[in-house]
């Protein structure tokens, strides 16, 4: 009996529905008699090859898909589900255009997925490195009341404003990393390449070199010294530290101290408690009982410490106790946000008051970042300027010092 091989397949059934799948068989000829006899009217069909790991196999943490991709995915898959265009025609559109090999791949299996019958919310679970588990419950929930499309845009919306939030945290890290890494560069070309030329000079003239040259010739002569030590001690250094905020202990250490930073705490707090009211806002307005989103609503917030704090919520909500109360008795949330959402609770407006309320925390981070900014900047022209002068000095003092021993 000969070995089955496996086939690849589009295909469009007696009713007119378009499958993406896989079959087994004998041969290419087997394969096509199997499709006729079950009614198909084949598209496309060929051996199913091996294929060598692609690069987002070998390397998933460095190629993963970007949030923007996933938005636009959303936003396409809305408009199509709201226009009428059958789930897998969507899809196959969304395949061709996908640009990431990583999403094209997790497409193309949904297909086949759809394909057997099984829901999109069940298609997308398979996959959580793109869809996380907020995505998914989102869309089984919209799947039972029968609204995707508008749960998509509303995944789509608050996605984009997620990513704004991560965007803004990020400019207000750059241009103090630019500039020190400026500095620390300008530094070692100074101790690497000018100082050594005043050292060999003031050899020659037996003329002893000033204090602050002196100091920063020993740093960089330690360090070239002890460059392999440095580096391996740096390397060691850095992969510990990874693997021990990897650790529930470790996490919840960064989770605790990141909140208590100077200016910086108080962004990502903020940003905590956007995430979470835009979180509870957007499941509230998709239809899912809050006592079935409020897990998925927890892992959202991204903080141990919150998560910890927050599953108490939970529980005094099953017993009765309504949200605004529970949610004060943590000391996570500012009145602010306790009164819309009390308020919201009587009026029965809780999702447009949760959203309000993410909306004034959104424009509170803008204003603290901008402000964070503003006064890092002269803190670091202060430090930059002590530096250089710590430098020039190093550099100079030397060069009037060799001008009177030539005298």
């Amino acid at each position: 009996m000969p070995a089955l091989q496996k086939f690849a397949y589009r295909a469009y059934s007696a009713d007119g529905v378009r499958t993406v799948r896989t079959l087994q068989a004998a041969s290419l000829d087997d394969a096509k008699r199997v499709l006729w006899n079950e009614g198909f009217r084949i598209v496309d069909i060929r051996p199913r090859r091996l294929r060598l790991p692609s690069l987002h196999q070998l390397f998933p943490s460095f190629m993963r898909v970007r949030k923007s991709q996933v938005i636009l995915l959303t936003r396409q898959l809305a408009t199509f589900v709201k226009v009428g265009v059958p789930m897998l025609e969507a899809f196959a559109v969304l395949h061709e255009q996908a640009t990431s090999g990583e999403l094209r791949a997790a497409l193309r299996d949904m297909m086949m997925d759809l394909g057997q019958g099984r829901p999109l919310s069940a298609a997308m679970n398979q996959h959580p490195r793109i869809f996380n588990r907020l995505y998914v419950d989102m869309v089984r929930a919209a799947e039972v009341s029968g609204e995707l499309d508008e749960v998509l845009s509303q995944i789509a919306s608050y996605m984009t404003r997620e990513d704004s939030a991560v965007r803004r945290i990020r400019s207000a890290l750059i241009y103090p990393v630019i500039v020190l890494s400026l500095s620390v560069l300008v530094v070692s070309v100074l101790v690497a390449v000018v100082l050594p030329a005043f050292v060999q000079l003031f050899g020659e003239f037996g003329t002893q070199l000033p204090l602050p040259t002196r100091i920063l010739l020993a740093v960089g002569t330690f360090f070239e010294q002890h460059r392999f030590e440095v580096l391996v001690g740096l390397a060691a250094a850095l992969v510990a530290g990874v693997i021990f905020f990897r650790t529930p202990a470790g996490r919840r250490t960064k989770d605790r101290y990141i909140v208590a930073l100077p200016y910086l705490g108080r962004i990502v707090h903020y940003s905590i408690i956007e995430r979470f009211l835009r979180t509870f806002a957007t499941m509230t307005r998709a239809g899912i009982p809050v006592t079935q989103m409020f897990d998925t609503v927890i892992q959202a917030t991204g903080n141990l410490i919150f998560q910890e704090r927050l599953r108490t919520v939970r529980e005094l909500m099953i017993a009765g106790q309504g949200f605004s109360e529970p949610l004060r008795q943590t000391g996570l949330f500012p009145n602010l946000v306790i009164q819309m959402i009390r308020v919201g609770e009587e009026t029965g407006t809780l999702d447009a008051n949760l959203e309000e309320a993410a909306t004034y925390f959104a424009t509170e981070i803008d204003f603290r970042t901008k402000s964070m900014i503003a006064v890092m900047e002269p803190g670091l022209v202060i430090f930059v300027g002590l530096v250089v002068g710590f430098v020039a000095i190093s550099v100079i003092a030397p060069m009037y010092g060799l001008i009177r021993a030539i005298k």
